[in-house]
């Protein structure tokens, strides 16, 4: 009778499968957006820079997966394979890469640093769109100056002005030079703080962009950032996080950025450009 009291109880509890915690150490890459947790397929919940989320898996689960959004819309997806079965207690760090994240097994004598580093997720709803974002819809990526037309409606427009601006964002991410400087006018201004000077022209500015392809990990993201319009111009203004890997060390440079927009057969391109580093 012990013996099958203790195989039940065994049963019983492989049954119930592992109890995982992720840590999401905070950091600036990507602190905007929220991370899911993908298991078997579903989302069972998502985790904020410096959160860490307990949920259980059933016993039969093989890997863990990571959904990252992508400026453009959709997910890029990082992925471990973790035999859940063996473990009733699971522990993992996530730490930021240019594609979504590492996904790092933690010994359970280690897990308590992480508990002091990250706050327990709270209470909310989660928001898990599987499609690509208005902004993905209305920029193709195929295109180089792949902003909407604008339309007379003011929400039609704002849209489009946000659809050109993650344009850019994916275009500077693809690290190909003629695709982005083909956003910006001919006569456009690009101003960096690290410059002595602007850039003037679409020959200037395709000069700054040459060494894109020299430095394949650097990777923005956006963060807070409004838009204003004003007839046929437009600014988008704002924050994003530069990411960059050097020596296998992942370094992230804060900043600020202003993008105004003038219509030019039908699309808003890009006449000034400024960009400013930010405090951290």
């Amino acid at each position: 009778m012990r013996l099958a009291a203790l195989a039940l109880a065994l049963a019983s509890t492989a049954a119930v499968g592992a109890e995982v915690t992720v840590f999401r150490p905070a950091a600036f890459i990507g602190q905007e957006w929220a991370y899911y947790v993908v298991v078997d397929g579903k989302p069972v919940t998502d985790v904020l820079s410096g959160e860490r989320v307990t949920f259980q898996v059933p016993p039969e689960t093989r890997a863990l997966v990571i959904h990252c959004p992508k400026a453009m819309g959709g997910y890029e997806a990082s992925r471990i394979k973790y035999d859940f079965s063996a473990h009733p207690k699971a522990y993992f760090t996530l730490s930021a890469r240019p594609e979504c994240v590492n996904i790092q097994p933690v010994e359970p004598s280690a897990a308590a640093g992480f508990m002091r580093q990250t706050r327990a997720r709270i209470a909310r709803p989660m928001e898990y769109d599987p499609a690509p974002r208005t902004a993905a819809k209305a920029a193709s990526p195929t295109a180089p100056v792949a902003a909407a037309a604008p339309s007379s409606a003011s929400g039609d427009a704002a849209a489009s002005v946000a659809a050109a601006t993650a344009a850019w964002v994916s275009a500077f991410n693809s690290r190909d030079p003629a695709r982005i400087s083909a956003l910006y006018d001919t006569d456009a201004v690009l101003s960096d703080a690290s410059e002595a000077k602007p850039r003037v022209g679409a020959s200037a500015i395709a000069d700054y962009y040459k060494s894109a392809r020299e430095r394949p990990t650097q990777r923005v993201a956006l963060g807070e950032h409004a838009i204003r319009l004003y007839g046929d111009t437009a600014i988008d203004s704002g924050t994003y996080n530069m990411f960059e890997m050097r020596g296998g060390e992942a370094t992230v440079t804060p900043a600020r950025y202003t993008l105004v927009y003038r219509q030019r057969g039908g699309k808003w391109v890009i006449v000034d450009h400024q960009t400013t580093p930010a405090a951290r």
